[in-house]
């Protein structure tokens, strides 16, 4: 979480790179980048390619900077550009969307950074595994725009307004989108097999 004195740098940068200051731009890549590549990374599990993305949209960022206007967070509107990016890759590949949906039903469930620690030992890891794999193929068998409202609500813990500003669509919109994304996921029977397991094991 980024403390008051990260927000008003952030600020402070901001202003700068829409005057075109390529130093305060490296000041916010710096400031974004780790968490950045740890989303690529949720996307792309192929370092190298989730490496390549992060970079890419750092560029597309700066390239686009005049667009940002303020309205969401600079993070979430990274993110914005991150989806884009990946799904001009996945159509260059051809290749399946790969998501990671958090646990929502622990305390912090929008950290990637923390999903790690919340394993215990080696039956639980796997586990983990098992259910990550079901909601990554239920995950891709949404339709991407669906998919990119529930990265950004569940994954980046956005609300309905940043995410509408962020993909430039109305709140109407993302509400829809989000609204049949979570029917469509709780009527795969996978998803409702990990339901089930998780009730069990309260």
């Amino acid at each position: 979480m980024a403390g008051e004195d990260d927000v008003l740098r952030e600020t402070e940068w901001l202003a700068a790179v829409r005057e075109g200051d390529g130093v305060a731009f490296e000041k916010l890549c710096a400031l974004h980048a780790p968490r950045l590549l740890r989303q690529a990374l949720a996307l792309d599990a192929d370092p190298g390619r989730a490496e390549e993305l992060s970079q890419d949209t750092l560029v597309a960022a700066w390239e686009s900077r005049a667009r940002f206007n303020g309205e969401c967070r600079y993070f979430t509107w990274l993110c914005a550009i991150l989806l884009h990016r990946h799904r001009r890759q996945l159509r260059a590949r051809r290749t399946w969307l790969r998501w990671f949906l958090p646990d929502t039903s622990a305390e912090d469930s929008t950290a990637v950074k923390d999903y790690p620690d919340r394993v215990r030992g080696p039956d639980q890891a796997l586990a983990e595994r098992e259910r990550e794999a079901q909601l990554r193929r239920c995950l891709a068998a949404l339709p991407a725009k669906q998919a990119d409202v529930v990265f950004l609500r569940f994954y980046q813990d956005c609300s309905l307004e940043e995410i509408a500003v962020a993909l430039d669509i109305s709140l109407g919109t993302v509400k829809s989108r989000l609204f049949h994304a979570l029917d469509k996921l709780r009527q795969m029977k996978e998803v409702q097999d990990i339901v089930r397991v998780g009730e069990r094991n309260r």
